[in-house]
């Protein structure tokens, strides 16, 4: 340990509070590098007796000890898929930042991290969400943290609802995966207007075929959880065929199986829900040439409603949505219906002697006299 030269640069490399301190000195003169050294000492030993704005303890605590503790208590009073959803922002923070400490996490090692995530392709969402989660462990916002640092630029596509034409292609695609559980899978979404993880998590016992229902199980929002769904004909066709399918496979639809089970290519265990669809689903949309993400199954089953005439808290309680500005951007109205629409505002046509509408703005030739 001391001083040693990777290239044509000085590294300083220490132990100090059982931590073992690595860093460039950014030099390539060995002199500096050794006053770069004593420096890093001396300020490590301030921060620690006190003399720092920072905690003693945050001291000679890196990024990876305060995600280790943070996702440890995270975990008590969070949803297991929050849990996940926060495990996985952090991973990328650790494995990039994991050794940084705390009083090191400044504007400029921030900025490395959206530099070293922008390479590896993450989107500014993705990087907005890691980093906010870094802020939560922390303990402060953002703006206190790194207020110079602006949030990256996100994607606000919205999402699109699928053409009858597209949506037809979809479930023919879907109906020859050699996924069994596919087919029935994407109905679902586009009759119910379900989230994907909604669906995952469907067992039977929510799943009432006398009173034809789907009851929602926990899901993100409060006013999504427990809400009831009916089935419509064809829903209930579907999942009719589905039980029969499931009863054969597993020999009963218990209340606590899942209504798509576990297993890698093929379902195995009915006590476990299928962890994901992604292969098969995507394979069905290249195979009808559809651009979509599965999410956009809902936005189709939104934008069905609002054609349809559906009032708003109905609409709201089908969705799960928690307000009409949510429901506002899953909503698109297509085309055709606006064009149906329009109809209804014509009027009579009044005969003319014109051979057709004006081809430019008609301008006037005379010019009236004041009397």
């Amino acid at each position: 340990m001391g001083v040693y030269k990777r290239g044509t640069t000085w590294h300083y490399e220490f132990i100090y509070a059982g931590k073992r301190i690595r860093e460039s000195a950014n030099t390539t003169r060995k002199w500096v590098a050794l006053e770069a050294e004593k420096a890093r000492k001396l300020e490590l030993e301030r921060a620690l007796a006190g003399i720092s704005s920072e905690p003693k303890q945050n001291a000679i605590r890196s990024v990876s000890d305060l995600v280790e503790v943070y996702l440890d208590h995270y975990k008590l009073n969070h949803r297991p898929k929050s849990v996940l959803f926060a495990k996985g922002c952090l991973a990328h923070v650790t494995r990039l930042m994991g050794t940084v400490l705390l009083p090191d996490l400044t504007e400029k090692a921030v900025r490395d991290y959206m530099k070293k995530r922008l390479e590896e392709e993450a989107s500014g969402r993705t990087i907005n969400a890691e980093l906010g989660e870094l802020s939560r462990a922390v303990g402060k916002p953002w703006k206190t943290l790194w207020p110079k640092v602006r949030k990256m630029e996100e994607n606000k596509d919205l999402g699109k609802a699928l053409s009858p034409e597209e949506e037809d292609q979809l479930l023919r695609a879907a109906a020859r995966s050699k996924s069994k559980l596919l087919y029935s899978f994407v109905r679902v979404a586009l009759a119910t207007g379900m989230r994907y993880s909604e669906i995952l998590a469907l067992q039977w016992g929510r799943v009432n075929f006398e009173q034809r229902v789907i009851q929602v199980g926990r899901t993100k929002t409060d006013a999504g959880s427990g809400r009831d769904i009916p089935m419509n004909a064809a829903l209930y066709a579907v999942l009719g065929e589905h039980a029969a399918w499931f009863t054969k496979r597993f020999g009963a639809t218990l209340p606590t199986h899942f209504v798509f089970p576990f297993g890698i290519r093929i379902p195995n265990d009915p006590t476990r829900a299928a962890t994901t669809l992604k292969k098969a689903w995507e394979n069905a949309r290249d195979e009808a040439k559809v651009t979509c993400r599965f999410h956009d199954l809902r936005h189709t089953a939104c934008t069905k409603l609002a054609e349809a005439g559906v009032s708003e808290s109905t609409m709201l309680a089908l969705m799960g949505h928690m307000s009409r500005k949510m429901l506002e951007r899953y909503s698109h109205i297509r085309m055709a219906a606006k064009r149906e629409a329009v109809e209804a505002m014509s009027f009579a046509q009044i005969p003319t002697n014109s051979d057709g509408p004006p081809t430019k703005v008609p301008t006037n030739t005379t010019t009236a006299s004041i009397q």
